[in-house]
């Protein structure tokens, strides 16, 4: 079996169980880790590659938690050896070689190789490109079978069938059946009806057995590359203080908490008897002991009593705590600090002496703060098939259970370390800048009458701060400040992404973004972005160019935003991105509610 090479945060960020990728011998489907990567009797577990947060675990995950995928060069394994197991998906094929099939037809078979002229391989041969979804999640093969024959059919024949019109149209696609000539539906009829949802999940599938459940929702045959039959549910935060440091990090790994949580040690004699026991059993390495005991007691009670503070269990408050914390940071600063890990480098830092002051043209003053260092932690939760338009996609949640604990659950994550900008207005801390006018006023209207707009298009739909004009202007200016850092400095605007904060009271709020650069590889994780901060001037000034003038002008700047709408005047002439770097799915978006409040 051959192997396909994905980079580790990809697992995360863009596939992950229940994806297609393309591998060297044809499509194959992601097997859910349980059966990908810690099956029985595998020599994985996930608690010898988990992520310590114990603000994502606790906040966001129930508990659960987060691990990581290992690498070749970490287990010393060749590159080509493959470590996640996938399977085969769509299984179906087509046979192109036209002239071996004695007509002119392609062949549509399942197999090895073809059943007409016995070719097998790559050559000529070419994976299906239709499959079958439903807003459940689940996924199957088409039913070749019923598109030739129909309902009520005498032929029994399903093993492969000819496939009619190659390179126009699906209405020019027909699929006959090779023994009674049946060939009832084109591929372009079937291709909008409602299917009935067989409810499988393929990639529950250990060996040959079918994993299928019961589902009422339609299905609909789609193309398997469509980048709308698989949208993760991506979940990020920030490290920050007080659960930051060295020390943190060491109290929250899953086995020292479990038992501090328990016993709540009361000296240090305490905890050493405690991490002691933890090695001598082989659930910690006697250096993670060695390195906690070297700390004074007075400061391990401190970490100690931060690790056991409830965490806020809404993305709104675990947000707005990062809100919070870069401006306190912005004003005092944040020292250096490290990963528990030997050598580890730092995880966040800022320096209040580098903070800069630049104005906006009707006199306003925006602070913008270097974070020097960052560090991200990503989980995808879970994914949707957006494949109908009448039915809202459900979230299918792919956490497993631990093979040692059926109680405890494991979500894919990846941690980034890089470097940032943080961006708030300076009067006030932000909350002397207030937004109205027209454009102003007909977000507010949305944002307290929300029944228009499903859940799930929200980053918390407890709180729906995207619909605040005031989120809608920071977002916008955003958008706007990275295609001017890609124009000005030359970075690609796919390396930057964004975090838009709002804070909002009952008489007033408050705004800022993030830009930051993390992932490997990407541009602005060596310093190159946080040495753009002196020249922000000139950002701004072109973010507001750009945010005043489009090339889609008058029809973008025309388009009113109203509610149940997602967007007021925005476009890929003005503010829309990669969706690599916005949080929101290029959402949230008005130039209008932007011209009218002119920092």
């Amino acid at each position: 079996m051959g192997s396909q090479q994905i980079r580790l945060s990809q697992f995360v960020i863009t596939y992950g169980p229940g994806a297609i990728i393309e591998g060297k011998e044809g499509p194959r489907i992601i097997l859910s880790p349980e059966i990908g990567l810690f099956r029985p009797g595998s020599a994985f577990s996930p608690r010898d590659y988990e992520i310590s947060d114990q603000r994502m675990s606790q906040g966001l995950l129930g508990g659960a938690g987060i691990y990581r995928l290992p690498s070749n060069a970490e287990l010393g394994l060749p590159e080509d050896r493959y470590i996640y197991r996938t399977k085969p998906f769509p299984e179906w094929k087509l046979c192109l070689n036209l002239h071996s099939h004695g007509g002119d037809f392609y062949v549509l078979y399942r197999g090895r190789r073809c059943p007409v002229c016995k070719a097998s391989g790559r050559k000529g041969q070419e994976a299906i490109r239709f499959i079958k979804a439903c807003p459940n999640g689940h996924m199957d093969e088409v039913d070749w079978y019923f598109i030739a024959h129909g309902r009520q059919a005498a032929c029994q024949h399903s093993s492969w069938f000819k496939w009619y019109g190659g390179g126009g149209s699906l209405s020019e696609v027909i699929i006959e059946c090779p023994v009674c000539g049946s060939r009832k539906h084109t591929l372009g009829q079937v291709y909008q009806w409602d299917w009935p949802c067989s409810g499988r999940f393929p990639e529950k599938e250990a060996g040959w057995q079918r994993y299928i459940s019961q589902c009422d929702a339609p299905a609909k045959i789609i193309q398997r590359q469509a980048s709308n039959l698989r949208i993760p549910e991506l979940l990020t935060l920030f490290s920050i203080p007080p659960r930051h440091t060295k020390l943190h990090n060491l109290l929250q790994k899953r086995p020292i908490y479990e038992n501090i949580v328990g016993s709540r040690p009361s000296s240090m004699q305490e905890l050493k008897r405690i991490l002691g026991n933890l090695a001598s059993a082989g659930l910690i390495r006697k250096n993670v002991m060695d390195e906690i005991l070297q700390h004074p007691w007075e400061e391990i009670a401190s970490a100690i009593k931060d690790v056991l503070e409830p965490v806020p269990t809404s993305y709104h408050e675990l947000i707005l705590e990062e809100f919070l914390a870069l401006i306190q940071g912005s004003v005092q600063g944040i020292p250096p600090i490290r990963a528990p890990r030997p050598h580890s480098p730092v995880i966040i830092e800022i320096n209040p002496y580098a903070v800069r002051r630049f104005k906006g043209p009707n006199g306003n003053v925006f602070r913008v703060t270097p974070v020097l260092r960052l560090r991200t932690v990503t989980v995808q939760r879970g994914y949707r098939r957006a494949v109908s338009t009448t039915v809202i996609p459900k979230l299918v949640d792919i956490s497993f259970a631990d093979p040692q604990n059926p109680e405890q659950r494991w979500y894919p994550g990846v941690e980034f370390l890089g470097e940032g900008i943080f961006i708030i207005m300076d009067t006030n801390d932000g909350w002397g800048f207030e937004i109205s006018g027209d454009a102003a006023s007909t977000w507010m209207k949305a944002f307290r009458n929300q029944s228009s707009y499903p859940d799930h298009v929200f980053r918390d739909p407890s709180a729906r701060d995207e619909l605040h004009p005031l989120f809608v202007w920071w977002h916008t200016f955003s958008h706007s400040l990275i295609r001017a850092i890609s124009q000005e400095a030359g970075y690609s605007s796919a390396s930057i992404r964004e975090r838009i904060y709002v804070e909002i009271e009952e008489e007033r709020a408050r705004g800022g973004v993030l830009l930051y650069a993390t992932q490997p590889s990407s541009e602005g994780t060596l310093g190159g972005l946080v040495a753009l901060v002196p020249y922000f001037q000139d950002i701004i000034d072109a973010a507001l160019e750009n945010i005043e003038y489009c090339s889609g002008d008058p029809l973008c700047l025309e388009h009113r935003f109203q509610p149940s709408f997602y967007n007021g005047a925005a476009c890929y002439g003005c503010l829309l991105l990669s969706e690599t770097s916005c949080e929101h799915r290029n959402m949230w978006l008005d130039r209008n509610v932007f011209l009218e409040n002119l920092p």
